[in-house]
């Protein structure tokens, strides 16, 4: 796979994992191993590189409390090990057919507890869970292969505490809330829904993920992680912004499905979120004949099958913009130590200047200065 140097080292920033070595006048770049699957779609955790590992391990599938019940004896709560085939009447063969399928809705942890989600994933939304009824799952993932994910230790799971804030604007609901006041508006045209929820306790274990706070493009590559169908986490990279609209959302052509909405979108450069999925298109497709799509009832029609659009068709799939919510969002560490490296790079102008980020040492930074030779340009490296 072909990398440029800044993805490279920006990789390693990421990792907190990596020895970065400098280079001697005379001498060979050193090269970070790690990698960015750009071009393939909806990986497993297992199937994914370091980086997105990291990444995907910062956020959360979002469950009915009575679809994970707390097992006292073994100190874990346990999800009934429903395949997305059976659970949605699939034919043999599809994709993730056989793996587990609980959650409705994704997060990602933006402050040490503070989730980041869809607005519509939450009352008073009609589409939404109540506060007090929705646990934040960590650690939803398929981490080998043929593994299940259907027992989460009591440490992984945390519940929800409060509404922060809170918006959706579609052709269902129009409403905006801040704490417990919520202000009606017209239902529709399209535009922003998310929302921000404090757990009842902060997150161990995991760091919160850096939120874009300048304006996007269109163009820019983009990759979503989320629990699309209610499956474990899945990285669907190979993706694009399509259209940036002034109705508070982008439009991308990310691999996405009903369940990953309030899944973080990042960009594929700088690693920060951009925004959050709020709608998309169809799903599954049911019948022959006249194909019925995502019925409420799936087993009323002949087994279905995904819906499958070109990389340029379809309507695309609707990301809130991180500038709607940013400013609710203090800076995370993470966040700081990205800003910090192109701080450094813009100042000293060095070839390139990871900043090595360590979760769980009070937000230190290792600085890790790297020089290419001074002949070498930024080609892409082969590893």
């Amino acid at each position: 796979m072909k990398l440029v140097w800044s993805m490279i080292l920006l990789c390693a920033g990421l990792l907190g994992q990596a020895a970065v070595v400098p280079a001697q006048a005379g001498e060979g770049a050193a090269i970070i191993p790690c990698s960015i699957y750009g071009t393939d779609d909806r990986l497993d955790y297992y199937e994914a590189d370091k980086v997105m590992q990291k990444l995907a391990g910062s956020t959360a599938a979002m469950f009915k409390d009575s679809a994970i019940p707390y097992d006292e004896a073994a100190k874990t709560y346990k999800l009934k090990p429903l395949s997305l085939k059976d659970k949605q009447n699939l034919k043999p063969g599809e994709k993730f057919g056989d793996q587990t399928a609980g959650s409705f809705c994704s997060a990602a942890l933006v402050g040490d507890d503070l989730m980041l989600t869809s607005g519509h994933c939450l009352k008073p939304d009609s589409r939404g869970g109540p506060c007090e009824r929705v646990k934040f799952v960590f650690g939803y993932a398929v981490t080998a292969a043929n593994g299940q994910s259907t027992a989460f230790p009591a440490a992984d799971v945390y519940s929800c505490k409060e509404i922060v804030a809170q918006m959706v604007q579609d052709d269902v609901s129009s409403f905006a809330c801040k704490g417990d006041t919520c202000k009606d508006g017209k239902v529709g045209p399209l535009g922003a829904d998310f929302a921000l929820v404090r757990l009842d306790r902060k997150v161990a274990g995991r760091y919160p993920l850096a939120v874009s706070r300048r304006p996007l493009t269109a163009g820019t590559k983009v990759t979503a992680i989320g629990y699309p169908s209610g499956l474990p986490v899945k990285i669907a990279g190979n993706g694009k912004v399509r259209k940036v609209t002034s109705d508070g959302y982008f439009v991308s052509d990310v691999d996405t499905f009903g369940g990953g909405s309030g899944g973080p979108v990042f960009n594929n450069v700088t690693f920060k979120i951009e925004g959050v999925l709020a709608r998309g298109g169809v799903d599954y497709m049911y019948g022959t004949a006249t194909p019925v799509a995502d019925p409420m009832n799936p087993y009323e029609y002949e087994s279905g099958q995904t819906n499958v659009y070109g990389q340029e068709e379809g309507r695309g799939e609707d990301v809130t913009f991180s500038s709607v919510f940013e400013r609710l969002i203090p800076q995370t560490e993470m966040e700081k130590a990205l800003e910090k490296m192109n701080q450094t790079g813009s100042q000293r102008k060095p070839q390139v200047t990871p900043a090595i980020y360590t979760p769980g040492t009070g937000g230190s930074i290792q600085p890790a200065i790297y020089y290419a030779p001074a002949t070498s340009g930024p080609e892409p490296i082969s590893i």
